[in-house]
C-alpha cells in the first residue's frame, strides 16, 4: 500500500470575530430598514411593480369612498331654486281735511221729451194701484171681465184732480150703478183729444159742471164707492177722440213721467 506523504492542511475555521462582525451588519441593516419605512408616509411603504403607489388604506371601496368625500360636481342640468320673500310697506297718506261747503240748490231733473207741463196725475206723490187695464176675473157680479180704467187707493175722500185742463162734458151726480157718481172731462194733448173718465166719487162730492173749464190737477170730487165698487177707490179710464179705451198707466207715465 502506498502512502501519501505531505502535508495537508486542516479546514479552515470561521473565527468567532468574523462571525459576530457579520451579524452586527446584519442587524443594523435590518434595524435601518424599520427606520426609514416608519419614516416614510403609509402610501410610500406600498409601491406596484410599476412604481405607482398602491392603495394603503382598506380596500377599493374606501378608496372609492374617499374619492366621493373630496370631490363636488356642480352641471348647469341641476339649478338650486332660491325662495325670497319679498315685503312691502305703504305709508296712508295724510287725511285731506275739507271745509263744508255751502248746501247747493238740488239740479232740477229734466222730464223726458214726450212728458207735458199740463198732464199730471189725479193725486199728488205716490198712490197705490189696485187693478190695471186689461183682462181679469170679475171682482163682484155686476164687474166687467175686461178692466177699461185704472183703479187708484188714495183713501175714502181724496180730493180727485183732473189730469190735464179740459171742458166738464159730463157729470152725473147721483149713484146709477155701473160708474156711481163721476164726472168726464175732454182734453186736448198733444195735438190728441183724449176723455177723462173719474168714477165712484163720494155722493154729493161732484165739484164741478157740465160745459165748465178746469186746469191741470183741478178738483173735480171726492174718492168714494158708489156704483159697482168693492170698496173706495177711483176709477179712472181714458179714450181717444172719446171712443177708443186705452192704457191710462201708460199713458200718464209717456206724458206726466212717473208716479
Amino acid at each position: 500500500m502506498r502512502r501519501r506523504t505531505g502535508f495537508i492542511a486542516p479546514p479552515a475555521r470561521r473565527s468567532a470575530s468574523a462571525g459576530r462582525g457579520v451579524t452586527a451588519v446584519t442587524a443594523m441593516t435590518f434595524v435601518a430598514l424599520l427606520t426609514t419605512m416608519g419614516a416614510l408616509p403609509a402610501q410610500a411603504a406600498y409601491v406596484d411593480a410599476d412604481g405607482v403607489p398602491a392603495r394603503s388604506v382598506g380596500s377599493a371601496a374606501a378608496g372609492t369612498r374617499l374619492a366621493a368625500e373630496q370631490s363636488v360636481t356642480v352641471t348647469a342640468q341641476a339649478p338650486i331654486a332660491v325662495e325670497v320673500d319679498t315685503y312691502s310697506a305703504e305709508v296712508p297718506p295724510p287725511p285731506v281735511v275739507v271745509a263744508p261747503a255751502a248746501a247747493a240748490a238740488p239740479t232740477p231733473v229734466a222730464a223726458p221729451a214726450s212728458v207735458s207741463a199740463d198732464v199730471v196725475w189725479p193725486f199728488p206723490g205716490v198712490t197705490r194701484i189696485s187693478d190695471g187695464y186689461g183682462p181679469r176675473s170679475a171682482p163682484c157680479s155686476g164687474c166687467s171681465t175686461f178692466h177699461d180704467g185704472l183703479d187708484m187707493n188714495p183713501g175714502e175722500g181724496t180730493p180727485i184732480g183732473s189730469i190735464a185742463a179740459g171742458v166738464v162734458s159730463s157729470v152725473t151726480p147721483y149713484d146709477d150703478g155701473g160708474l156711481g157718481v163721476h164726472v168726464m172731462v175732454d182734453h186736448v194733448v198733444d195735438g190728441q183729444n183724449v176723455t177723462s173718465t173719474y168714477g165712484h166719487m163720494q155722493a154729493g162730492s161732484a165739484a164741478v159742471s157740465e160745459g165748465q173749464s178746469v186746469s191741470a190737477g183741478q178738483r173735480l170730487g171726492n174718492v168714494g164707492s158708489t156704483g159697482q165698487s168693492t170698496g173706495p177707490h177711483m176709477h179712472l179710464e181714458l179714450h181717444l177722440d172719446g171712443v177708443t179705451a186705452i192704457d191710462p198707466y201708460a199713458w200718464l207715465v209717456q206724458h206726466a213721467g212717473p208716479m
